[in-house]
């Protein structure tokens, strides 16, 4: 019997493939948003849609309130994967590019796991109103968004176990039973004496309300409209950068360089001694008489310079050999330093810098890629060739003077003429040089988001729209180089042409000298043979000119990044570094807005004080202020007004690497690294070798050891690319190992379990539980039922905490967290 998927009764593998997933919409757990606006990322669902039709698809995803909130309205930029925008914002989004196609089969994979509970509500009402009339496939952990599903199935081990409504399931006590069970938030009676809440320092009680936030007020630090032609302030003041400047660089490859240009000045000299060898050797064959001893005395010359050229071949041999291979071995060696450089410069700055949209991951791999390539070229195997044909111009003048000054100082006059033209050629294309570049990152930004999110892409049948994007991006550079190949092809044109009537003019001119007796024919030769070597020295030398200018705009960004010292340096060595540091921690009065979004407020003189050992629970909508403490507390960023304080002293006064070094972070989405298990767990501690028995230690408190020793390679086995080999819950678990390695002080725990299963999340729940024993824990959580045993549960809103305390104490003023608790549970 075969095995099919239909839809319609049709095999899916007989279908269109585009036109079957233009019937489809998908709006999945993490959607992925482009870099561009609301408006374009809405038409990437259906390119001909109207701006009404967009309107009316955003009405359906509850999403055009907020939207008409923001300054720029659908022109708003959501930046890069829309990381502009909070978790709920986004959803909504997504919702109204899968609806703006009217899909006739809508995909809801974990549209709302990752979401806290009043943006779930926004987000579930939409999705509910999104499927009316749809065929509807939903995957849900949450199990309280199915609840009113027509059919419910649980899989196990790939297979259906259960299938039924809500009602019919529970009636069972099955697996869907017990999972929902599970999903269940404890309620009790509580008394007036268990709801006195825990004292935090200085905040306000303001009574709740049915929203805890406003959408404008949920709004992330969106950067205002930006004219992608806007010249950039570092575009701006880009430091002038000399050859000099470049080969202090390369200081340790001078001997390298001191002997490829000794070798390269040899070598250039060869062409103007060939020239005079070459005069000689015309001038034997004139006849003067036919007598036997005559004829002696040509063969001997020519047989003497026939050696001597012989000989010039086997120097060139030799200098050519030596140019090229140490400047090229210099070049090579300059172009890895400032790789790396770069690379350090890069991991140097902090976080506000990536905020940049010029910053973008696109732009950073590209001038990565590129810059440092582009400088080679000024100061590598080419820069050999110039000292060559330095030697060879110089040499060839004082030939010619020697042999013929008259003729000389007539061909001499013309040069400034070359000269001239070849400054032309470095200003012209010194300034498509630098626009060049900055097309090139636009279409390499473009290129890195189509192909990390290939998966949207091709769900949204947008690839063709991906390759017109990456086309028009590269049509500028296109017609800049069409441009800059006329005026290159006219310059160099016009240098070449202007050599032969030079040699028109050097003719006359000789030939009038010889016949005033005061030149002889061997001088003419000479003078000719060593200008012409000399011209096409210079003619070399003009062609390298657009690499120059290439070399000289790359230098100038690669500097600009060097010598950018950022707010918080994480490499600086300044700054305390105490001994011990028992956990306790406070904000005192802390405001802080994204440099990136200045008039959006974020904290607003949040006062907090947790102490040594204490868990506390971060809760609140998305936009309110959660993760953005979290980050102070890592100074990814510093507070506008107020202090952070670890043990009584102000972050800004400890060591940046030692204040991260007491903190282990566990995140909602993890990031492994494409390498061992082992190597990953070490990778929580960098500053010594971590033995293997520790790793295994480590793993152990992750409650992940088994899962390890059970794989072929065990702690050898190689987790993929951002740990795509492994499941939620093992790369999770991983994580948390990878914190604990350094034995941290403080752990932060950042929606750490919001994306897994229920049974994933069971065993992940126990490795935290474990992990943060004797430990200073900050958690942040959207499932409420993960919290319930924190010492404190501090409730946030608009950048201000309203409400504090244990759970039961919470449950019991029935205010802001009581109805948070309410809106998630399942019974």
């Amino acid at each position: 019997m075969g095995r099919w998927i239909k839809i319609d009764g049709h095999d899916i593998r007989s279908l269109n493939l585009r036109h079957f997933r233009e019937c489809i919409g998908v709006v999945s757990q993490e959607p992925v948003l482009f870099g561009t606006t609301i408006r374009n990322n809405i038409r990437y669902g259906q390119e001909d849609v109207t701006d009404e039709e967009i309107e009316k698809a955003t009405k359906e995803a509850n999403a055009y309130d907020f939207i008409m909130d923001l300054p720029e309205k659908f022109n708003t930029l959501v930046g890069e994967r829309g990381a502009q925008m909070s978790g709920g914002q986004k959803q909504r989004i997504a919702i109204a590019r899968a609806l703006v196609r009217n899909p006739k089969i809508l995909l809801l994979d974990e549209a709302t796991s990752a979401l806290d509970t009043e943006s779930e509500a926004v987000v579930q009402a939409a999705l509910e109103k999104a499927s009316r009339g749809r065929t509807t496939i939903v995957i849900a952990h949450r199990l309280s968004t199915i609840q009113t599903a027509d059919e419910i199935m649980t899989i196990v081990g790939g297979t259906v176990a259960e299938r039924g409504t809500h009602a019919e399931l529970m009636e069972k006590k099955g697996l869907y039973y017990s999972l929902a069970t599970a999903q269940s938030i404890k309620k009790a009676e509580y008394s007036e004496e268990s709801a006195e809440t825990v004292p935090i320092k200085n905040h306000e009680e303001t009574p709740p309300s049915n929203s805890l936030i406003s959408e404008k007020a949920s709004i992330k630090h969106i950067p205002q409209k930006v004219s992608e032609e806007e010249v950039k302030p570092e575009e701006e003041h880009l430091p002038q950068v000399s050859l000099l400047k470049l080969f202090r660089l390369n200081k340790s490859e001078w001997p390298l360089i001191a002997i490829g240009t000794l070798a390269a000045i040899i070598n250039g000299a060869c062409s103007p001694v060939f020239a005079v060898i070459f005069g000689k050797i015309v001038t034997i064959f004139e006849i003067k008489n036919v007598s036997t001893s005559y004829k002696e005395q040509i063969q001997h010359e020519a047989n003497i310079l026939s050696i001597i050229f012989a000989g010039i071949g086997v120097v060139s041999f030799l200098t050519y050999f030596f140019q090229g291979f140490l400047y090229g071995r210099s070049g090579e060696i300059l172009t890895m330093r400032l790789r790396h450089m770069a690379f350090k410069a890069m991991l140097r700055q902090d976080i506000s810098w990536f905020d940049d949209k010029k910053n973008s991951t696109g732009a950073l791999t590209t001038r990565l890629a590129t810059e440092a390539a582009q400088v080679q070229m000024a100061v590598g195997s080419r820069l050999g060739v110039i000292a060559q044909n330095i030697s060879t111009m110089g040499l060839s003048i004082i030939i010619s003077f020697i042999y013929g000054w008259e003729m000389t100082l007539l061909i001499l006059v013309i040069a400034p003429v070359l000269t001239v033209t070849g400054m032309l050629e470095v200003s012209a294309l010194t300034g498509f040089a630098n626009r060049d570049k900055k097309e090139m990152q636009r279409a390499g930004k473009v290129a890195i988001e189509a192909v990390e999110n290939i998966r949207t892409v091709a769900s949204l049948t947008r690839e063709r729209a991906f390759e017109k994007m990456y086309e028009e991006n590269m049509q500028k550079p296109y017609r800049n180089a069409q441009k800059k190949a006329q005026i290159y092809g006219s310059c160099y044109a016009f240098s070449q042409a202007f050599l032969y009537f030079t040699y028109a003019a050097g003719f006359r001119f000789g030939a009038y000298l010889i016949t005033a007796g005061r030149m002889t024919p061997e001088g003419v030769f000479v003078v000719f043979t060593a200008i012409a070597y000399g011209a096409v020295a210079v003619g070399e030398t003009l062609t390298f000119v657009p690499d120059y200018a290439k070399a000289k705009s790359g230098a100038a960004h690669l500097f600009a990044l060097f010598e950018r010292t950022p707010a918080i340096d994480s490499y600086s060595e300044e700054g305390d570094k105490p001994d011990t540091f028992s956990g306790r921690l406070e904000f005192h009065e802390v405001t802080f807005i994204y440099p990136t979004r200045p008039d959006v407020p974020i904290l607003q003189d949040l006062s907090l004080t947790i102490e040594r050992g204490q868990t506390v629970a971060f809760v609140g909508s998305s936009g309110c202020g959660k993760s953005t403490s979290v980050q102070l507390l890592q100074r990814f960023y510093d507070p506008l007004k107020g202090q952070v304080l670890f043990d009584s002293t102000d972050v800004k006064h400890l060591n940046v690497q030692w204040l991260r070094s007491q903190i282990g972070i566990v995140s909602q989405e993890p990031v492994l690294f494409d390498c061992s298990i082992a190597e990953n767990i070490a990778y929580g501690d960098n500053n010594r070798t971590v033995p293997m028995d520790e790793i295994i230690a480590a793993a152990k408190a992750a409650n992940i050891h088994i899962f390890i020793e059970e794989l072929p390679e065990k702690y050898n086995t190689r987790v993929g690319d951002k740990g795509t080999q492994l499941s939620g819950g093992q790369k999770q678990r991983i994580a948390i190992a990878r914190a604990l390695i350094r034995q941290p002080k403080m752990l932060l725990l950042d929606e750490a379990t919001s994306a897994l299963d229920n049974e994933s999340e069971k065993v992940v729940q126990q490795a935290l539980d474990q992990a943060r024993k004797g430990r200073t824990c900050i958690v942040i959580a959207h499932r409420l039922s993960t919290i319930q045993n924190a010492d404190i549960i501090v409730v946030i809103n608009n950048g201000k905490i309203i409400e504090s305390g244990t759970h039961h104490q919470l449950m019991a003023k029935q205010k802001a967290y009581f109805n948070l608790v309410n809106a998630q549970t399942l019974l």
